[in-house]
């Protein structure tokens, strides 16, 4: 048995973009910027599976992330009104007023010479430097978060972690039919060759859908294939040039020196 890919391409494109358009017209106050195609995998495996459909917008990435910055403060027992290390004195009185006190030096007393000067101005200056490396290293840690929610490997671009994550585009019996036509093929004719063919499908579908449905978004709607292992070759082939400069720019480097 053999496997009609043009009919296949059809089927799941004529479904994703149903799935699609109902979920973009259901929440129209939302800017979807990203559509994928996953769960596909490349590695060889007893069935070939069809793909899972994933959304995602703007407001709800930022309320996903504000979620799990709340719950990950509970679990750490943290207070997001109060710094992290705020810690009352045990022996602070809150309502006692500040005031200075009388202080008599005695005949004993120990007088501070200039050489225990020079030891307390140097103490205080090595107390700044290393001051000004605390502020260094908080700049160079709050720009490689921004980096790291920005990345491809952030939950900005991994559907299994998206709002609409796992959206099935094909249901048994059909599902199952297309399953066993692939692996009966790979079976025949060999897995690499069959999944190469089934992912210039999925890529065909992702195209397709960012043509359809970027009119129903005012994001700039990125569809694509995902798999970790063929991340880039896949964005090359689903994204347009101005996407990859604009959201990949290290990618898009790297397609430009080739």
């Amino acid at each position: 048995m053999g496997v009609d890919w043009a009919a296949l391409e059809e089927a799941i494109r004529v479904t994703a973009l149903r799935h699609a358009a109902e979920v973009i017209t259901g929440h129209p106050d939302q800017d979807f910027y990203a559509i994928a195609l996953h769960g596909v995998s490349t590695e060889e495996s007893e069935s070939i599976a069809m793909p899972l459909l994933a959304l995602n917008s703007v407001q709800a990435l930022e309320r996903d992330r504000a979620t799990a910055s709340r719950e990950e403060l509970v679990e750490r027992g943290e207070d997001a009104d109060e710094p992290a290390d705020y810690e009352d004195r045990p022996d602070a009185q809150p309502n006692s007023p500040l005031e200075g006190e009388d202080v008599t030096l005695e005949e004993n007393s120990i007088v501070i010479s200039d050489a225990d000067d020079q030891e307390f101005e140097d103490e205080d200056q090595e107390d700044t430097d290393e001051e000004d490396l605390d502020q260094v290293l908080a700049s160079l840690e709050e720009g490689l978060d921004v980096d790291d929610a920005e990345s491809f490997y952030s939950d900005k671009w991994e559907p299994s972690d998206w709002h609409w994550s796992a959206i099935d585009l094909c249901e048994d019996p059909a599902a199952t039919l297309w399953s066993d036509a692939m692996t009966d093929l790979a079976s025949r004719e060999g897995w690499e060759p069959t999944i190469k063919r089934y992912y210039r499908t999925l890529v065909a579908v992702a195209n397709a859908l960012r043509e359809e449905l970027q009119q129903r978004t005012p994001a700039d709607l990125v569809c694509y294939v995902a798999d970790e292992d063929h991340a880039e070759k896949l964005l090359r082939l689903c994204l347009t040039d101005q996407q990859l400069s604009k959201y990949f720019p290290q990618l898009s480097q790297l397609v430009e020196g080739q």
